[in-house]
């Protein structure tokens, strides 16, 4: 069989349809792409791994990536026997509007030096899923910002003052489904620097795990920046992520989300702030708009 049958059939199997008037051409010119990058890419066990930078592989992304996808669904080393595509996550992940997020985030302390400090942020969805619309972010159990959609409270507790904000604005985009569908179209365009997907198991309950690696460099999207992400391969939700304001991983991570548990909902209650005894309370302060998301 025929290299472009076989993927063709691949497809096929998939439950992806094929058009019988597809451009030859076009299946040609990513077969060209394909062996271009057999032969300069290491043949690694149970990975796949993308890098955008030759013409051909620019050319498999113009042609909508006939190897790695099909109607934006990618599909990895099918020899490791996890089934885990971006799409399945995109899907499952859609499905909730409301998370707890726990880890650390990193801040320079006192001396200038770069330490990390533990963190839980409890966030809701706007309706389109693009932007956070309620979130209470705590610092080793200190709230310090909350916003219930209509007002919100940043608070400093070495001061012990107050930032009430109206009217409200969220600069938090929201990490669920819109977001990875983002993330690969910045890959289908050639935007990304790396993209590398590897699989594992979790060391403590064993289940199977998909490891995706991307990193860009591009201002426009607020780049240079890298990211790490952990999958359940059996729910495909997002379980673990680490996000650095670099392009090449070094450092400590800016954000680390070590447990991710996802809602329906979460009670109005949790967004609201009790001002601190004795707080100074300053409103109306203009919340500057971040660039930390893409």
């Amino acid at each position: 069989m025929k290299s472009a049958d076989k993927i063709k059939q691949l497809f096929k199997k998939a439950g992806l349809s094929i058009n019988s008037e597809t451009d030859e051409q076009v299946f040609a010119d990513v077969l060209r792409a394909r062996q271009k990058i057999r032969e300069n890419v290491p043949a690694v066990p149970e990975k796949w791994r993308i890098i955008m930078k030759s013409p051909l592989v620019k050319l498999a992304a113009a042609a909508v990536l006939v190897i790695a996808c099909l109607t934006g669904v990618f599909m990895f080393s099918q020899t490791s026997g996890v089934a885990w595509a971006i799409e399945q996550s995109i899907e499952a992940l859609s499905k909730y509007n409301a998370v707890l997020v726990e880890g650390s985030e990193s801040f320079l302390d006192e001396e200038g030096k770069l330490q990390m400090r533990d963190t839980k942020m409890w966030a809701v969805a706007n309706e389109d899923q693009t932007r956070v619309k309620k979130e209470r972010h705590e610092v080793d159990g200190v709230p310090t910002i909350v916003t219930n959609g209509q007002e919100t409270w940043r608070y400093d507790p070495q001061t012990n003052t107050v930032i009430k904000n109206l009217p409200y604005g969220t600069p938090e985009g929201w990490i669920g489904g819109r977001f990875l569908e983002q993330l690969r179209a910045f890959q289908e365009s050639g935007l990304m620097n790396h993209w590398e997907v590897t699989y594992g198991k979790d060391p403590v309950s064993s289940k199977q795990r998909a490891f995706l690696t991307v990193a860009w460099l591009d201002k426009r999207y607020n780049g240079p920046r890298s990211m790490w992400f952990e999958f359940d391969v059996e729910s495909k939700l997002v379980v673990g992520m680490k996000q650095w304001e670099n392009a090449n991983w070094e450092g400590p991570p800016r954000i680390v989300s070590e447990k991710i548990t996802y809602y329906e909902s979460l009670p109005d209650e949790l967004f609201e702030f009790e001002i601190p005894d004795g707080a100074t309370v300053i409103e109306h302060q203009v919340i500057p708009q971040s660039d930390n998301h893409i």
